[in-house]
Protein backbone atom coordinates (compact mmCIF):
# COMPACT_ATOMS: atom_id res chain seq x y z
CA UNK A 1 0.00 0.00 0.00
CA UNK A 2 0.92 3.60 -0.67
CA UNK A 3 1.31 6.16 1.85
CA UNK A 4 -1.15 9.01 -0.20
CA UNK A 5 -2.98 8.69 -3.16
CA UNK A 6 -2.67 12.29 -5.16
CA UNK A 7 -6.26 12.44 -6.93
CA UNK A 8 -6.36 14.50 -9.84
CA UNK A 9 -9.49 15.07 -11.93
CA UNK A 10 -8.51 15.76 -15.45
CA UNK A 11 -11.05 17.69 -18.39
CA UNK A 12 -9.07 19.38 -21.10
CA UNK A 13 -6.68 20.19 -18.55
CA UNK A 14 -3.43 20.10 -20.69
CA UNK A 15 -2.32 23.51 -20.48
CA UNK A 16 -1.89 23.29 -16.67
CA UNK A 17 -1.43 19.58 -15.67
CA UNK A 18 2.01 18.88 -15.89
CA UNK A 19 2.89 21.90 -13.25
CA UNK A 20 0.54 19.99 -10.93
CA UNK A 21 2.00 16.52 -11.51
CA UNK A 22 5.63 17.80 -11.54
CA UNK A 23 5.10 19.30 -8.05
CA UNK A 24 4.40 15.94 -6.99
CA UNK A 25 7.73 14.34 -8.34
CA UNK A 26 9.94 14.22 -5.84
CA UNK A 27 12.36 10.83 -6.23
CA UNK A 28 13.03 10.01 -2.73
CA UNK A 29 9.10 9.59 -2.16
CA UNK A 30 8.53 7.28 -4.98
CA UNK A 31 7.43 4.53 -2.86
CA UNK A 32 4.86 6.32 -0.53
CA UNK A 33 2.76 8.18 -3.28
CA UNK A 34 0.31 7.14 -6.28
CA UNK A 35 -0.70 10.24 -8.63
CA UNK A 36 -3.99 8.80 -9.46
CA UNK A 37 -5.13 10.69 -12.70
CA UNK A 38 -8.55 10.36 -13.93
CA UNK A 39 -9.45 11.97 -17.64
CA UNK A 40 -13.14 12.77 -17.33
CA UNK A 41 -13.75 12.52 -21.22
CA UNK A 42 -11.10 15.51 -22.47
CA UNK A 43 -11.32 16.93 -25.91
CA UNK A 44 -7.92 17.99 -25.96
CA UNK A 45 -5.06 15.84 -25.82
CA UNK A 46 -5.45 16.21 -21.67
CA UNK A 47 -4.99 12.42 -22.25
CA UNK A 48 -2.13 12.40 -24.39
CA UNK A 49 0.01 14.25 -21.70
CA UNK A 50 -1.25 11.92 -18.80
CA UNK A 51 -0.22 8.82 -20.96
CA UNK A 52 3.11 10.30 -21.30
CA UNK A 53 3.56 10.97 -17.24
CA UNK A 54 2.41 7.17 -17.17
CA UNK A 55 4.67 5.81 -19.09
CA UNK A 56 7.85 7.68 -17.52
CA UNK A 57 6.49 6.84 -14.38
CA UNK A 58 4.51 3.57 -14.32
CA UNK A 59 5.55 3.03 -10.37
CA UNK A 60 3.80 6.67 -9.32
CA UNK A 61 1.67 7.85 -11.65
CA UNK A 62 -1.58 6.07 -12.92
CA UNK A 63 -3.76 7.00 -15.52
CA UNK A 64 -7.88 5.85 -15.66
CA UNK A 65 -9.71 6.99 -18.71
CA UNK A 66 -13.91 7.38 -18.37
CA UNK A 67 -16.47 8.94 -20.31
CA UNK A 68 -17.37 12.58 -19.55
CA UNK A 69 -19.88 12.81 -16.45
CA UNK A 70 -18.34 15.52 -14.51
CA UNK A 71 -16.16 16.21 -11.74
CA UNK A 72 -17.77 14.27 -8.85
CA UNK A 73 -17.75 11.39 -11.00
CA UNK A 74 -13.95 11.71 -11.18
CA UNK A 75 -14.25 11.60 -7.09
CA UNK A 76 -16.28 8.91 -6.68
CA UNK A 77 -13.84 6.57 -8.97
CA UNK A 78 -10.85 7.12 -7.49
CA UNK A 79 -12.25 6.95 -3.69
CA UNK A 80 -12.51 3.22 -5.02
CA UNK A 81 -9.56 3.21 -6.69
CA UNK A 82 -7.10 4.72 -4.93
CA UNK A 83 -4.50 2.14 -3.33
CA UNK A 84 -3.15 4.61 -0.83
CA UNK A 85 -3.37 5.07 2.98
CA UNK A 86 -4.52 8.31 2.82
CA UNK A 87 -6.22 10.21 -0.31
CA UNK A 88 -5.79 13.96 -1.13
CA UNK A 89 -7.58 15.66 -3.70
CA UNK A 90 -5.93 18.21 -6.13
CA UNK A 91 -7.53 20.19 -9.27
CA UNK A 92 -5.49 20.26 -11.80
CA UNK A 93 -5.09 23.87 -12.12
CA UNK A 94 -3.37 23.65 -8.57
CA UNK A 95 0.02 22.37 -7.26
CA UNK A 96 1.70 21.03 -4.32
CA UNK A 97 4.72 23.00 -2.20
CA UNK A 98 7.47 20.57 -3.27
CA UNK A 99 9.93 21.48 -0.85
CA UNK A 100 6.76 20.05 1.95
CA UNK A 101 6.00 17.26 0.84
CA UNK A 102 8.64 14.97 2.62
CA UNK A 103 7.46 16.21 5.95
CA UNK A 104 3.47 16.35 5.01
CA UNK A 105 4.40 11.78 3.66
CA UNK A 106 6.19 11.55 7.11
CA UNK A 107 3.61 12.49 9.41
CA UNK A 108 0.97 10.61 7.18
CA UNK A 109 3.28 7.55 6.90
CA UNK A 110 3.87 7.37 11.08
CA UNK A 111 0.02 8.05 11.84
CA UNK A 112 -3.09 6.61 11.80
CA UNK A 113 -5.63 9.44 12.04
CA UNK A 114 -9.21 9.70 9.65
CA UNK A 115 -8.78 13.81 9.01
CA UNK A 116 -6.01 16.00 8.39
CA UNK A 117 -6.20 19.86 7.87
CA UNK A 118 -2.94 21.77 6.24
CA UNK A 119 -2.61 24.93 5.51
CA UNK A 120 -2.81 26.34 2.05
CA UNK A 121 -1.58 29.61 -0.09
CA UNK A 122 -4.11 30.89 -2.92
CA UNK A 123 -2.32 32.05 -5.87
CA UNK A 124 -4.24 35.06 -7.93
CA UNK A 125 -3.44 34.90 -11.47
CA UNK A 126 -4.45 38.32 -11.87
CA UNK A 127 -2.40 40.15 -9.04
CA UNK A 128 0.22 37.70 -9.10
CA UNK A 129 0.46 37.39 -5.38
CA UNK A 130 0.26 34.53 -3.07
CA UNK A 131 -1.93 34.53 0.27
CA UNK A 132 -1.03 32.00 2.94
CA UNK A 133 -4.22 30.64 5.03
CA UNK A 134 -3.02 29.06 8.83
CA UNK A 135 -4.72 27.89 11.43
CA UNK A 136 -4.88 29.46 15.23
CA UNK A 137 -1.45 27.83 16.31
CA UNK A 138 -2.87 26.37 19.52
CA UNK A 139 -4.27 23.78 17.22
CA UNK A 140 -1.27 22.54 15.81
CA UNK A 141 -0.03 18.93 16.29
CA UNK A 142 -2.54 17.46 18.18
CA UNK A 143 -4.27 14.04 17.15
CA UNK A 144 -7.80 14.55 19.34
CA UNK A 145 -10.96 12.74 18.59
CA UNK A 146 -13.34 14.83 16.60
CA UNK A 147 -15.32 15.38 19.24
CA UNK A 148 -12.96 17.10 21.67
CA UNK A 149 -11.28 19.23 19.02
CA UNK A 150 -15.11 20.91 18.41
CA UNK A 151 -15.37 21.04 22.53
CA UNK A 152 -12.01 22.68 22.76
CA UNK A 153 -11.55 24.51 19.20
CA UNK A 154 -15.47 25.12 18.17
CA UNK A 155 -14.01 28.12 16.06
CA UNK A 156 -11.12 26.57 14.49
CA UNK A 157 -12.99 24.80 12.04
CA UNK A 158 -12.55 26.56 8.45
CA UNK A 159 -11.34 23.81 6.17
CA UNK A 160 -11.92 23.99 2.60
CA UNK A 161 -10.92 20.83 0.56
CA UNK A 162 -7.45 22.03 -0.76
CA UNK A 163 -6.82 21.91 3.23
CA UNK A 164 -7.98 18.24 4.07
CA UNK A 165 -6.88 14.71 3.23
CA UNK A 166 -8.96 12.00 4.33
CA UNK A 167 -7.88 8.51 5.69
CA UNK A 168 -9.49 6.41 2.61
CA UNK A 169 -10.62 3.56 4.46
CA UNK A 170 -13.14 6.16 6.23
CA UNK A 171 -14.22 7.24 2.58
CA UNK A 172 -14.72 3.41 1.19
CA UNK A 173 -15.87 1.79 4.20
CA UNK A 174 -19.00 4.73 4.26
CA UNK A 175 -19.59 4.50 0.80
CA UNK A 176 -18.97 8.37 0.63
CA UNK A 177 -20.21 9.92 -2.79
CA UNK A 178 -20.83 13.49 -4.16
CA UNK A 179 -23.35 14.66 -6.65
CA UNK A 180 -21.82 14.64 -10.51
CA UNK A 181 -21.25 17.93 -11.49
CA UNK A 182 -20.35 21.56 -10.22
CA UNK A 183 -19.91 22.35 -6.22
CA UNK A 184 -19.59 18.42 -4.83
CA UNK A 185 -16.58 19.81 -3.07
CA UNK A 186 -19.01 20.79 -0.30
CA UNK A 187 -20.16 17.29 0.04
CA UNK A 188 -17.09 15.98 -0.40
CA UNK A 189 -16.27 18.32 2.80
CA UNK A 190 -19.21 17.13 4.80
CA UNK A 191 -20.25 14.11 4.00
CA UNK A 192 -17.37 12.24 6.05
CA UNK A 193 -17.73 13.75 8.75
CA UNK A 194 -20.04 11.72 10.72
CA UNK A 195 -17.21 8.94 10.27
CA UNK A 196 -14.55 10.86 11.45
CA UNK A 197 -13.05 9.49 14.81
CA UNK A 198 -9.40 11.32 15.01
CA UNK A 199 -8.52 14.70 13.89
CA UNK A 200 -5.20 16.46 13.64
CA UNK A 201 -4.49 20.04 12.36
CA UNK A 202 -0.33 20.10 10.79
CA UNK A 203 1.53 23.64 10.28
CA UNK A 204 2.69 22.10 6.91
CA UNK A 205 1.72 24.25 3.79
CA UNK A 206 0.49 21.45 1.43
CA UNK A 207 -1.73 23.05 -1.99
CA UNK A 208 -1.22 26.22 -3.64
CA UNK A 209 -4.67 26.67 -4.73
CA UNK A 210 -5.84 29.04 -8.50
CA UNK A 211 -7.46 31.87 -8.51
CA UNK A 212 -8.23 34.03 -11.19
CA UNK A 213 -9.91 32.03 -14.01
CA UNK A 214 -13.14 32.51 -15.56
CA UNK A 215 -13.86 28.82 -16.33
CA UNK A 216 -13.70 28.06 -12.77
CA UNK A 217 -17.09 27.08 -10.84
CA UNK A 218 -16.52 29.83 -8.39
CA UNK A 219 -16.17 32.47 -10.62
CA UNK A 220 -19.23 35.01 -11.21
CA UNK A 221 -18.83 33.52 -14.78
CA UNK A 222 -19.23 30.00 -13.24
CA UNK A 223 -22.00 30.46 -10.51
CA UNK A 224 -24.12 31.82 -13.68
CA UNK A 225 -23.59 29.07 -15.94
CA UNK A 226 -24.12 26.27 -13.41
CA UNK A 227 -26.19 27.92 -10.91
CA UNK A 228 -28.80 24.84 -11.70
CA UNK A 229 -25.73 22.43 -10.12
CA UNK A 230 -25.44 24.98 -7.14
CA UNK A 231 -29.24 24.72 -6.01
CA UNK A 232 -29.16 20.99 -6.81
CA UNK A 233 -26.33 20.40 -4.38
CA UNK A 234 -27.52 22.28 -1.38
CA UNK A 235 -30.96 19.97 -1.89
CA UNK A 236 -28.58 17.13 -1.67
CA UNK A 237 -26.87 18.30 1.50
CA UNK A 238 -30.19 19.52 3.23
CA UNK A 239 -31.07 15.73 2.61
CA UNK A 240 -27.93 14.77 4.36
CA UNK A 241 -28.34 17.21 7.22
CA UNK A 242 -31.83 15.93 7.69
CA UNK A 243 -30.38 12.25 8.56
CA UNK A 244 -27.86 13.44 10.74
CA UNK A 245 -27.78 10.90 14.28
CA UNK A 246 -29.74 12.77 17.05
CA UNK A 247 -26.60 11.73 18.99
CA UNK A 248 -23.98 13.51 16.83
CA UNK A 249 -21.82 16.47 18.60
CA UNK A 250 -23.73 19.79 18.99
CA UNK A 251 -21.20 21.64 17.54
CA UNK A 252 -20.36 19.51 14.67
CA UNK A 253 -24.24 19.47 13.76
CA UNK A 254 -24.22 23.20 14.39
CA UNK A 255 -21.40 23.59 11.70
CA UNK A 256 -23.31 21.36 9.61
CA UNK A 257 -26.52 23.50 9.42
CA UNK A 258 -24.81 26.70 8.94
CA UNK A 259 -23.10 25.55 5.71
CA UNK A 260 -26.74 24.09 4.75
CA UNK A 261 -27.79 27.51 5.63
CA UNK A 262 -25.25 29.20 3.86
CA UNK A 263 -25.69 26.97 0.63
CA UNK A 264 -29.87 27.64 0.37
CA UNK A 265 -29.17 31.42 0.48
CA UNK A 266 -26.60 31.43 -2.01
CA UNK A 267 -28.84 29.54 -3.87
CA UNK A 268 -31.57 31.89 -3.73
CA UNK A 269 -28.76 34.54 -4.36
CA UNK A 270 -27.65 33.01 -7.94
CA UNK A 271 -31.38 32.85 -9.01
CA UNK A 272 -32.07 36.52 -7.95
CA UNK A 273 -29.02 38.38 -8.98
CA UNK A 274 -28.52 39.68 -12.12
CA UNK A 275 -25.01 39.54 -12.04
CA UNK A 276 -25.22 35.44 -11.72
CA UNK A 277 -28.68 34.31 -13.27
CA UNK A 278 -31.45 36.37 -12.16
CA UNK A 279 -31.53 37.49 -15.99
CA UNK A 280 -31.72 33.89 -17.19
CA UNK A 281 -34.02 32.14 -19.46
CA UNK A 282 -36.47 30.17 -17.05
CA UNK A 283 -35.22 31.11 -13.70
CA UNK A 284 -38.43 32.55 -12.38
CA UNK A 285 -39.72 29.60 -12.49
CA UNK A 286 -37.14 27.87 -11.14
CA UNK A 287 -36.77 30.01 -8.18
CA UNK A 288 -40.64 29.53 -7.80
CA UNK A 289 -39.63 25.52 -7.69
CA UNK A 290 -36.60 26.07 -5.42
CA UNK A 291 -38.99 27.95 -2.91
CA UNK A 292 -41.55 25.17 -2.72
CA UNK A 293 -39.20 22.54 -2.45
CA UNK A 294 -37.65 24.48 0.91
CA UNK A 295 -41.19 25.01 2.11
CA UNK A 296 -42.33 21.76 1.62
CA UNK A 297 -38.34 20.05 2.78
CA UNK A 298 -38.05 21.96 5.86
CA UNK A 299 -39.84 25.00 7.49
CA UNK A 300 -37.38 25.95 10.03
CA UNK A 301 -34.56 26.36 7.00
CA UNK A 302 -37.89 28.10 5.05
CA UNK A 303 -38.29 30.68 7.69
CA UNK A 304 -34.74 31.08 8.55
CA UNK A 305 -34.06 32.74 4.40
CA UNK A 306 -37.21 34.77 4.69
CA UNK A 307 -35.93 36.92 7.70
CA UNK A 308 -32.37 37.60 5.66
CA UNK A 309 -31.65 41.51 5.34
CA UNK A 310 -30.21 42.93 2.19
CA UNK A 311 -30.28 46.76 2.60
CA UNK A 312 -32.21 46.34 5.78
CA UNK A 313 -34.98 44.47 3.83
CA UNK A 314 -35.94 41.07 4.67
CA UNK A 315 -35.54 40.20 0.27
CA UNK A 316 -36.46 36.38 0.24
CA UNK A 317 -39.70 37.40 2.03
CA UNK A 318 -40.57 40.46 -0.28
CA UNK A 319 -40.09 38.39 -3.09
CA UNK A 320 -42.41 35.65 -1.82
CA UNK A 321 -45.22 37.68 -1.05
CA UNK A 322 -45.07 40.62 -3.78
CA UNK A 323 -42.52 38.74 -6.14
CA UNK A 324 -40.15 41.79 -6.13
CA UNK A 325 -36.99 41.03 -6.11
CA UNK A 326 -35.17 43.79 -4.32
CA UNK A 327 -31.71 42.20 -5.99
CA UNK A 328 -32.64 43.45 -9.10
CA UNK A 329 -32.63 46.85 -8.28
CA UNK A 330 -28.88 46.31 -6.76
CA UNK A 331 -26.13 47.87 -8.84
CA UNK A 332 -23.96 45.36 -7.94
CA UNK A 333 -26.47 42.45 -7.54
CA UNK A 334 -25.15 41.25 -4.24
Amino acid sequence: MKTLTFLIPCYNVSSCVSHCIDSMLVDDLFDDIEILLINDGSKDNTLDVLREYENKYPSVIRVIDKENGGWGTAINLGIREAKGKYLKEVDADDWVSTENLKEYIAFLKNNDIDYIATNYTEYFKTTDKYERHTYQPDIYNKPMSLNDFWDNHPKAWDFPIHAITYRTQVLRDNDIKVGDRYYGDIEYNLYPLPHVQTICVLPINVTIYFRGSDEQSTSTTGYAKHYKDYAAMSQRITQFYHKLPSTMQSTLRQFIEDTVRGTILRAYNLMMSPIYAGHAEGVKNELKQYDRWLKETDKELYKYCGHQRKHGIAYIRLWRRFRINLMSFSISGK
